[in-house]
């Protein structure tokens, strides 16, 4: 024997509403005007074309054109012209029911966020041109590693020449001596290698490998004795000049007495 399925009478109620309500839903959306996009979609094409065509002959074409341009220009950023734009200075004015400390307080406030908005405001270089005073950070920001790049590039460069011409120096330096060759004396350079110190005279005579040779160092500077025989050396050296400069005339004078004698005999 099958038992008897009992219904609560709370259940019964509670599907009947709900019943209602869809019912209800139904004819509000049967009876509730249509929107106005399925207004338009029942309207038949070349009628909206014609409807539409009206209105263009109601507001005209040059409206047209600037309405059209105004939807086509690009919206400025909030967040540009707000960084653009100049800071507004506050200026403070006690309250009548305000008390000292909010008053201060209100201050402190107002500073402190100036001072936030000096800091997160973009650079200016008012000697520049309006366009490139208006680009943002991030370009500037390229520009100037553009730069730097640029500098290092050159540096690079620079250190690349003038190793290369270190190792050329060193190539022409570099001589190569074969098995069973000799050297006597150390080399003579003819030309004076690059940034080498320029030493006077001299110099080279005072090293230990002179005196080691036999060679007696030269000085520069002659001592009192030595000045002495050479003016006396000088002296006679310019007595002796004067002497055959006095002969030769001397004989010059004879030769002419005689050729006087030749041509004028008496």
């Amino acid at each position: 024997m099958g038992k008897n399925k009992t219904i609560k009478p709370n259940e019964s109620l509670e599907r009947k509403n709900k019943k209602e309500q869809h019912l209800s839903k139904k004819k509000l959306k049967r009876d509730g005007k249509p929107r106005q996009e399925e207004h338009l979609q029942q309207i038949p094409f070349r009628l909206r074309e014609i409807m539409k065509s009206q209105e263009r002959m109601k507001i005209g074409a040059r409206k047209m054109k600037m309405m059209k341009k105004k939807a086509m220009a690009p919206k400025p950023n909030a967040e540009v012209s707000r960084a653009t734009a100049d800071i507004p200075v506050p200026h403070f004015r006690r309250g009548g029911k305000e008390s000292e400390k909010a008053y201060l307080r209100r201050m402190g406030r107002e500073t402190q966020h100036v001072l936030f908005l000096t800091k997160n405001q973009l650079d200016r270089k008012p000697e520049l041109e309006q366009e490139e005073q208006e680009q943002p950070a991030d370009k500037r920001k390229s520009e100037k590693k553009k730069e730097f790049d640029k500098v290092r590039l050159k540096r690079l460069l620079k250190k690349k020449t003038d190793r290369r011409e270190k190792e050329q120096e060193k190539e022409l330096f570099i001589d190569t001596v074969q098995f069973g060759e000799v050297a006597m004396a150390p080399p003579c350079l003819t030309t004076r290698p690059r940034k080498a110190p320029i030493k006077p005279e001299g110099s080279m005579k005072g090293l230990l490998l002179n005196s080691l040779l036999g060679h007696a160092p030269v000085s520069t500077k002659p001592s009192m004795a030595r000045r002495r025989i050479m003016e006396e050396e000088r002296e006679r050296a310019v007595q002796a000049y004067r002497h055959l400069k006095k002969l030769k005339q001397q004989q010059r004078e004879s030769q002419g007495a005689r050729l006087g004698r030749l041509q004028n005999p008496q």
